[in-house]
C-alpha cells in the first residue's frame, strides 16, 4: 500500500494544477447538514491507522473516503451521487440489497460505478442505492451530471457514499490534502478537516430502541404517558473522543435529578448514537420534564416533554409540528400558529369540538370522551393541512 503512495506522490509534481485539482463535490446537498465525511484514506505504514490529519477518522486499510448521510429515512429521501470529473463510464454494478446494517468484507463496493478519467485518473462510487443507478457503460460524463442515489449496499453499515481515486488502475490516491498526507488537493473547492464534536439529530420517541432503529430515525413524539412502553431519547454525535464522558440526565417537573445513564469511551468515535430511556411508572410526576445530554460536564442540548400519568390519548403530527393530547378531563393542543383552525371529529365524522388558535403555547378545552377512536385536523392560514387519528 505505501509503495503505492511513495509513487504516487513522486508523479504528482509533473502534473499541473489543472490536471489534478478540478474536481467537484460528488454527493448532494452541503456539508455539515447534508453529509459528513466520517472516514478518510488510512495513511498508516502498519496495522494501525490515520487519517491525513494524523488522527483516526480512518480504519486499517481503507482506500477511499466516505461521504456519510444523518440515516435511512434521509437515504429514502433520495441523495443524489454525481460525478466528480468528466470522463467515460467503464462499469457499474446494480440490483444489490441497499439497506444493510451490518459490515461484512466480502460485500465488497455493493452497487457502484466506475469512471475513467483523463491523466490515468479512475473514479469510484460505492454503497449505492438498489435501481438508482442512470448511467450505462460507454456513457460519457461531465463533471458533476448524476451516476444514482447514495445507499447502503456492499460492505456497508450506514448510508454512505464510499469514493475511491486511483491513478493508472494500480495507485490508490487520498485526493484531500493534510499534514500526514498529500500537500496537493484534487478538489476544485475542498471541504475543511473537521474533528469537531457535534450533534447531527436527536429525539424522543415511545418506546425502547436500539441501533438498527435509530438508524432508521425514529418518529419524533415529545408527550408521553403511563402505559408507554418506554418513554426513550436519543442523539446522533459526531466526533467524540476518547475519554470523552457522555451522559444523559432526566429531570422531574421540579427540576430533582431523577435518573442518568453515562459511560466513559475508550477511542474515537466519529459517527456515534447515544441513547437512555425510562420505563413510565405511577411514582413519575406528571408535568413538563427535562432530558440533557451532558459532554464532558457541559450541557450539551436541553429538551422538554410532557408526561401524563393518568391515561392519555396522543396525536401528533409529523408535518406540523402540532400536538394534542387528551387525559380524560380535557383536551390540550400545542404548537399551534396563530390563526390555526382545529377540528375534533369522530369516526363517523361528526364535529364535536372546533377552534381557532390564539397564540398561547398550550390551548385545553374541557372534554369528557367516551371510548373510541377520534380524528383531530388542523388547517393553517396558509391552507396546509392535517389530520392524524387519537385513541380513547
Amino acid at each position: 500500500m505505501k509503495k503505492g503512495f511513495i509513487i504516487l506522490l513522486l508523479l504528482l509534481p509533473f502534473l499541473s494544477r489543472s490536471q489534478t485539482q478540478r474536481f467537484v463535490s460528488p454527493i448532494e446537498g452541503s456539508y455539515g447538514h447534508d453529509w459528513k465525511i466520517i472516514n478518510y484514506v488510512d495513511w498508516a505504514a502498519d496495522t494501525f491507522f490515520k487519517d491525513n490529519h494524523c488522527l483516526s477518522k480512518s480504519y486499517d486499510g481503507h482506500q477511499g473516503t466516505d461521504f456519510c448521510i444523518r440515516n435511512f429515512r434521509k437515504m429514502d429521501s433520495g441523495v443524489n451521487v454525481y460525478a466528480a470529473d468528466a470522463g467515460r463510464v467503464i462499469f457499474v454494478r446494480d440490483g444489490l440489497f441497499d439497506r444493510n446494517k451490518v459490515s461484512v468484507v466480502s460485500r465488497g463496493l455493493g452497487n457502484y460505478v466506475g469512471i475513467r478519467q483523463s491523466g490515468k485518473l479512475f473514479t469510484y462510487y460505492g454503497h449505492l442505492r438498489k435501481n438508482s443507478i442512470v448511467v450505462q457503460v460507454g456513457d460519457s460524463v461531465s463533471a458533476g451530471q448524476k451516476l444514482g442515489q447514495v445507499g447502503s449496499s456492499g460492505n456497508s453499515s450506514d448510508p454512505h457514499l464510499h469514493f475511491e481515486l486511483w491513478y493508472d488502475s494500480s495507485y490508490y490516491i487520498d485526493p484531500f490534502t493534510g499534514p500526514c498526507g498529500n500537500s496537493h488537493s484534487y478538489w476544485l473547492n475542498e471541504p475543511s478537516f473537521d474533528s469537531s464534536f457535534g450533534v447531527w439529530t436527536s429525539g424522543m420517541c415511545p418506546y425502547s430502541t436500539s441501533l438498527d432503529t435509530l438508524r432508521e430515525e425514529p418518529l419524533r413524539r415529545d408527550s408521553f404517558y403511563l402505559w408507554a412502553p418506554a418513554i426513550s431519547y436519543w442523539a446522533e454525535l459526531t466526533g467524540i473522543r476518547k475519554e470523552d464522558s457522555i451522559s444523559i440526565e432526566w429531570y422531574t417537573p421540579s427540576h430533582t435529578l431523577w435518573g442518568s445513564f453515562g459511560r466513559r469511551e475508550n477511542r474515537d468515535w466519529w459517527l456515534y448514537y447515544f441513547w437512555s430511556e425510562l420505563s413510565p411508572s405511577v411514582s413519575m410526576p406528571e408535568g413538563t420534564w427535562q432530558v440533557r445530554l451532558i459532554r464532558n460536564g457541559n450541557l450539551v442540548l436541553q429538551r422538554s416533554f410532557f408526561y401524563f400519568q393518568s391515561q392519555a390519548a396522543i396525536a401528533q403530527s409529523e408535518i406540523h409540528k402540532w400536538a394534542a393530547v387528551h387525559n380524560g378531563r380535557q383536551l390540550c393542543l400545542k404548537g399551534l400558529e396563530p390563526g390555526d383552525q382545529w377540528y375534533l371529529q369522530d369516526v363517523w365524522g361528526k364535529l364535536l369540538y372546533q377552534g381557532i388558535a390564539e397564540g398561547s403555547p398550550v390551548q385545553c378545552i374541557e372534554s369528557l370522551l367516551s371510548n373510541g377512536i377520534y380524528f383531530i385536523q388542523v388547517r393553517s392560514r396558509s391552507g396546509a393541512r392535517s389530520i392524524e387519528k387519537i385513541y380513547w
